[in-house]
């Protein structure tokens, strides 16, 4: 059975940490990806982040039964500007540096864009920005291993330096360390254009045969790195044919009780996050994926 949690700012903005966990408590007790003040806009800012400061806000958290499943602190570790880059990086260190205060080694990052907004950029994948974000990920591995954390790495198709199953294989093996971790959501990976059938060309919903060809070769890869699951949904606009991937899940055509079949065989037992939810259906949402 699945352990279903939440991303936290998908419940909007609050005034504290108690009003978050009451919020959450309301729903069910659960666990969390907390981008702090992402959700808490008054939290202190992260240069003044401290233990004693953060290791309240996660008793606070505690006293409703939630928990942080993953920090969140998305930097863009190829951002052009290299003193902006710099203070990412810098940023992402000190989520690690307080991960025993949050009560939570895992902290995540998507892998970033050449594009200073953060949106698409024909320039994020070339072999430059590629050779940036390895020299990132290398810092950042340094500092998990200093501070007993992990760098927990989610993959994006099309718009991020990591956009494909074989690149996401490739930093992989060019990372052995237990330091480097995956968030696998399997929309944000999934191609721009759809799964291709055997023949290569994508149907406006994949096959059982592709999906599952899809979500096993990805498996595969990730293997036991995985510490948490991403969970929304997606369908293929139907007058360009590309993924339009930010809707609550089972709303659109992955197929998630296949999905929960096939990690149950593989014995991988994660947090799987809602994103993108609808707060008037969360709830059942939440009830329904736990049945898978």
């Amino acid at each position: 059975m699945p352990r279903i949690g939440y991303r936290a700012h998908d419940f909007g903005s609050f005034d504290s940490a108690s009003a978050l966990g009451e919020r959450i408590e309301s729903i069910r007790p659960s666990c969390i990806q907390l981008a702090l003040n992402k959700v808490i806009p008054s939290a202190r800012p992260w240069m003044e982040w401290d233990e004693e400061y953060i290791s309240g806000i996660a008793s606070d958290l505690r006293s409703h039964g939630v928990t942080v499943a993953i920090i969140g602190c998305y930097i863009n570790p190829i951002h052009p500007d290299k003193e902006e880059r710099e203070k990412e990086i810098r940023r992402f260190e000190k989520s690690l540096s307080l991960a025993s205060a949050f009560g939570c080694p895992y902290v995540g990052t998507e892998t970033g864009t050449a594009s200073p907004a953060g949106d698409y950029s024909i320039e994020t994948s070339g072999p430059r920005n590629l050779a940036i974000f390895k020299d990132s990920l290398s810092r950042m591995l340094e500092a998990a291993e200093k501070h007993d954390a992990y760098v927990a790495m989610e993959a994006v198709a099309r718009n991020h330096t990591i956009s494909s199953i074989d690149r996401l294989a490739s930093i992989l093996a060019g990372f052995p360390t237990k330091r480097l971790k995956t968030i696998f959501d399997p929309v944000n990976l999934l191609p721009f254009t759809g799964i291709p059938e055997a023949d290569g060309v994508p149907l406006r919903k994949p096959s059982e045969e592709a999906e599952h060809r899809f979500v096993s070769d990805v498996l595969d890869i990730m293997g036991d790195r995985i510490v948490a699951i991403h969970c929304k949904d997606y369908f293929l606009d139907p007058q360009t044919g590309f993924k339009v991937g930010d809707i609550p899940a089972l709303t659109g055509i992955f197929r998630w009780d296949a999905f929960a079949a096939e990690l149950r065989k593989r014995n991988i037992d994660v947090p799987w996050l809602l994103e993108n939810h609808n707060p008037k259906t969360v709830k059942e949402t939440a009830e329904t994926l736990e049945r898978f």
